[in-house]
């Protein structure tokens, strides 16, 4: 469903932002599925001209997350709205819980999973968008060979979205596997 604002001509200045919106429902979007873990972009690039991406994230339970790195090029916000996740925020480490929000801007070292029994909720907010092509490509990757790439692959695949790996920190407060 959509809610367009009429426009005399039906065009737009070159770089405007359409005046619209729209209703995605519950289980629309463009569907990323990594083991796991699954996404789907309910806000996409196209829709704001790149200027943001909104993605709904589903992770299972024992979901190690992506490794620690740093973007160059966005910002992420996550708004968790079911289940924990442990993040890494720059040198330090956070369970978010339900309701929390999680800001992590560009050049700064993070990381996020699920090391918990239950599954997690949340809503990612990328500004401005392009990252969740990265997931793409590493969800076309697991659907032809099977695996996650490893950390060499991992870092040539971040490369193009401008996204470089960080050194692992030790987390006080992890959770140990069972």
């Amino acid at each position: 469903m959509t809610f367009d604002a009429d426009v005399p001509d039906g065009r737009f200045p070159a770089g405007q932002q359409p005046v619209r919106g729209f209703v995605r429902g519950r289980d629309e979007g463009r569907r990323i599925d990594l083991p796991n873990w699954s996404m789907l972009v309910k806000v996409t690039d196209g829709d704001t001209l790149g200027r943001l991406t909104v993605l709904e994230g589903r992770m299972g339970p024992r979901q190690p997350g992506p490794l620690p790195h740093v973007h160059e090029g966005h910002d992420e916000t996550f708004v968790l709205v079911e289940g924990r996740l442990r993040f890494r925020v720059g040198d330090g480490f956070h369970t978010a819980v339900a309701g929390e929000t999680v800001f992590a801007s560009r050049r700064l070292a993070h990381g996020f999973g699920n090391p918990f029994d239950e599954p997690a909720c949340y809503v990612a907010i990328l500004t401005p968008s392009g990252y969740e092509d990265y997931f793409a490509v590493v969800a076309e990757h697991v659907a032809r060979t099977g695996a996650l790439p490893g950390r060499a692959l991992t870092q040539e695949l971040m490369a193009p979205y401008r996204t470089v790996l960080s050194p692992s920190l030790p987390d006080p407060d992890a959770v140990l596997p069972r």
